[in-house]
């Protein structure tokens, strides 16, 4: 009898201490390392878009957080801000209004499109190098998009929710390894929307990145 208890209690007691290290193995998951980025974007417009707004646009910046699952595989999640804006002296438009169907006007013209995306992620890096690791990425997600213009007093806008995916290529140059990690993050993204600005369809973009990039 007090053979059989004895064996009751180490059993109970082994597949408790499985159980707990199963638990503990679940909620303790950690990636392999976390990394959070800040990047400034330098873009510019092309195809159809170039036609609306053709100047190159400073005010882009992006908020990245990638998380190592495998050594040389991230996944994550990013929010982007890309406002572009032109001014041109002399344009004809179209104009539709309660009192004006199918008419236009000419004058000077101001414009300007934001872009607010957001995007799931995915990054394979390239090499095993703790200087210098290139990485191939994509994003793909959605975008809030609104496009304004005016000439004269006559102001139109337009605002949707579009398709958004922007494969790019990088590399991070890590300045510092240890507890806590720090680099410079260079890319080149290609960004293509189902947006719409004015009567152009498919607004694209290029944008050259440059940001700061920590981790643990």
């Amino acid at each position: 009898m007090r053979t059989s208890i004895v064996r009751i209690v180490i059993a109970a007691v082994l597949l408790a201490g499985t159980a707990r290290a199963a638990e503990e193995s679940w909620m303790s998951y950690r990636p392999h390392q976390t990394v959070f980025v800040v990047n400034w974007e330098i873009s510019g417009p092309i195809g159809g878009f170039s036609n609306y707004i053709s100047d190159t646009s400073l005010r882009g910046i992006s908020f990245e957080a990638r998380s190592f699952v495998r050594d040389q595989l991230s996944l994550g999640l990013s929010f982007s801000w890309n406002r572009f804006d032109q001014t041109f002296d002399n344009v004809v438009v179209p104009v539709n209004t309660t009192s004006i169907t199918n008419g236009t006007a000419s004058g000077p013209v101001f414009r300007y499109a934001d872009g607010f995306g957001i995007r799931g992620l995915a990054h394979y890096y390239l090499g095993h190098s703790q200087m210098l690791q290139p990485y191939l990425g994509v994003g793909i997600g959605g975008a809030w998009n609104y496009a304004y213009q005016q000439v004269a007093d006559l102001t139109s806008s337009q605002s949707n929710f579009n398709f958004i995916v922007s494969p790019e290529v990088g590399a991070m140059i890590w300045l510092a390894h240890g507890a806590s990690n720090a680099a410079v993050n260079i890319a080149f993204r290609y960004t293509y929307t189902t947006a719409t600005a004015g009567r152009e369809h498919d607004l694209q973009w290029l944008s050259g990145i440059v940001g700061l990039a920590w981790g643990y």
